[in-house]
């Protein structure tokens, strides 16, 4: 029997809410420091792609090390989540980042300098609204002024 009209709009807006969670989770755990709290919004198997820099990250575990990396190398890093948009198992976000480059990134040693960037990401969630894919797009030409590397 076909669900009618009324559960098949409580189903979508229970994925959204579970999406929508999902989203306030990471950023809490951006903002917090906590690399596993990140990772853990991830699938097992998931895979980042920063089109940016043309990196991909495969799996949970390389998702939380890049994470840490991140969380280490900027003192103080928030972000921001100032749009966000969800499409039925599909999410973009706009963020901005911010921090304090204190500690070696990307092979770049630490400058003290402060950075905001702006940046945007495009997930896809699976039925427990992990993450399962998301490409990534940040403002590296603006990272590097800041950083005095321009």
């Amino acid at each position: 029997m076909a669900q009618d009209n009324s559960e098949v709009q409580a189903d979508a807006h229970q994925v959204r809410d579970r999406i929508q969670q999902a989203n306030t989770e990471m950023h809490t755990a951006w903002n917090a420091g906590d690399a596993d709290a990140v990772a853990s919004l991830y699938a097992e198997d998931a895979t980042s792609v920063d089109l940016t820099s043309g990196v991909t990250l495969k799996g949970r575990d390389a998702l939380r090390d890049s994470a840490a990396e991140r969380i280490c190398a900027f003192t103080g890093l928030s972000i921001v989540n100032p749009l966000h948009l969800i499409d039925g198992y599909q999410s973009a976000s706009r963020w901005i980042m911010s921090g304090t480059h204190s500690d070696d990134y990307m092979g770049l040693p630490a400058t003290g300098r402060s950075i905001k960037v702006d940046g945007a990401s495009f997930s896809e969630f699976d039925d427990r609204a992990l993450i399962t894919h998301v490409t990534v797009y940040v403002d590296v030409p603006a990272i590097l002024r800041q950083l005095g590397l321009d």
